[in-house]
């Protein structure tokens, strides 16, 4: 039965009542910011505001579901989350990302739509010795058990997040490998760079990029002794070829502390370090986080609002 016309007036005179005289009570809402577009291997930042409180947020993105940590800052809730493209694994074109906010008991779902634009990276043409190329057959097994463990720790999520920008430099040299570069190793593709190389003499002294718990640590035959960190939400930083490692599974470190020497360990040709980036499983371009605070890369956002008024 339909209402009357005076009723319905009456309901839109007080609903008016309400947006003026308590805006945040009558249309609470979240703010989600996102980029629009991303090149393919770069890290972009995501933040859910929200001035009433935000019970739960989760992101799903890439095939992976990771829960944000939801913090109180100037009055207002907000979560936090740095993701990714990795080159030569996610395609160029339109993807969606879909984000799930709670807040006491009513549950909004958004779904975003993230254009990846292709980036050219750099390519290398190299002939060498076959040996050099393609592993001997008695370390195959060794190699498939290693990357089960690597493939665990990358897989990490913790709500937690102790991420934060810029990166700190884990060593003092120069990049002599940059994130993405391919090489085609006797005419036959091999998968992009994804991390960056140092230049970094044998023992010198290997910095933590971000604070957080050890979650492997161990000498692997392709990257040597490495160490791999969770800094919460999906972020995990990693470093390879170590001459010596100085920290062990479960212990947590903290910015800018030393975890380890830098070496040449696995298959290296030369000391250097290599640092990489793991975004919920993705390996990204590190080196614009160098540089780049949160601040900056919201800069270059769109905003979708969402509802969190009532019902489920």
């Amino acid at each position: 039965m339909g209402l009357s016309c005076r009723t319905r007036s009456a309901a839109g005179i007080l609903l008016f009542l309400l947006v003026v005289l308590f805006p945040g009570e009558a249309l609470a809402g979240a703010n989600v910011q996102y980029p629009s577009s991303v090149g393919a291997g770069s890290p972009f930042v995501i933040r859910v505001t929200s001035s009433v409180p935000l019970t739960g947020v989760s992101v799903e993105w890439q095939g992976r579901s990771i829960p944000l940590d939801v913090a109180l800052w100037n009055n207002h809730y907000v979560a936090l989350g740095l993701f990714g493209t990795q080159t030569g694994k996610v395609k160029p074109g339109l993807h969606t990302m879909k984000v799930t906010v709670n807040s006491n008991g009513t549950r909004r779902r958004v779904s975003l739509s993230i254009r990846v634009t292709p980036v050219k990276y750099r390519e290398d043409h190299l002939t060498l010795p076959e040996s050099m190329v393609t592993p001997p057959a008695n370390v195959l097994a060794r190699i498939a058990k290693e990357r089960k463990a690597v493939g665990k720790a990358l897989s990490t999520v913790t709500l937690s997040r102790e991420w934060g920008l810029p990166l700190a430099r884990p060593v003092d040299g120069i990049v002599t490998s940059p994130y993405g570069r391919r090489r085609i190793l006797n005419k036959k593709p091999r998968t992009p760079h994804g991390g960056m190389d140092f230049r970094a003499a044998a023992g010198n002294p290997v910095r933590a990029a971000l604070p957080g718990r050890v979650v492997l640590a161990g000498d692997h035959y392709f990257a040597g002794k490495s160490v791999y960190v969770d800094s919460g939400g999906g972020v995990i930083s990693h470093y390879f070829h170590l001459d010596s490692i100085g920290v062990r599974e479960g212990e947590r470190v903290k910015r800018g502390a030393v975890i380890g020497k830098s070496g040449m360990t696995g298959r290296s040709t030369g000391p250097h370090l290599h640092f990489g980036l793991s975004l919920s499983g993705q390996l990204v371009n590190p080196e614009p986080l160098f540089d780049g605070t949160i601040s900056a890369m919201l800069e270059m956002t769109v905003s979708r609002s969402l509802n969190l008024s009532g019902g489920k």
